[in-house]
């Protein structure tokens, strides 16, 4: 085991990933990439869960309960069959990028306070998946821990999760921390 990969959503199953992670890079002297996928799929009051949100910069909190207030996007019936995934009220790019760029720095954080060096890699978009698989490809990951709730708990229940997916599509070792 010398490189591990963290994708992480903030969620709480994703900082019990990252202390696996680093429990693991320090037995095994190895390096930590941290990964985050832009949070598009996620409603502002999902959002609004992620912990320490306050500490995120500029005035994220305010901006995210001003969508939760925003007329919902009118979508056909088969945009709403086709795309699952697609919040009623989404978040602007910008914001979505102070956030993932807030989760980054606490895990960045969190990972220094236990004396383990952690690389933040450039925000990742589109769907989870195909986008953790990437990252593990492009920096040579063996291993990749990562929670199996996110933000969106439900949704795993019906659809599968995006851990399942990760493990399925890619050939190195997964480990899904619940």
């Amino acid at each position: 085991m010398k490189t591990i990969l963290v994708p992480t959503d903030g969620s709480v199953a994703a900082e019990k990933a990252l202390d696996l992670a680093l429990d693991l890079a320090q037995k095994h002297k190895a390096n930590v990439k941290l990964l985050h996928v832009l949070l598009r799929d996620k409603e502002p009051d999902e959002l609004l869960r992620l912990p320490e949100l306050s500490k995120a910069g500029g005035d994220v909190v305010s901006e995210l309960h001003e969508c939760e207030h925003c007329p919902e996007a009118q979508r056909t019936v088969e945009e709403l069959m086709g795309e699952r995934n697609v919040p009623r009220r989404p978040a602007p790019e910008s914001l979505l990028r102070q956030i993932g760029t807030h989760v980054l720095k606490r895990a960045t954080a969190h990972a220094a306070e236990r004396g383990v060096s952690a690389e933040m890699l450039e925000l990742a978009d589109g769907a989870a998946a195909p986008a953790i698989k990437a990252a593990a490809e492009a920096t040579k990951v063996d291993t990749i821990v990562m929670g199996t709730r996110g933000l969106r708990q439900i949704e795993a229940v019906t659809f599968g999760s995006v851990s399942q997916e990760v493990c399925r599509l890619v050939d190195c070792t997964c480990v899904a921390v619940h």
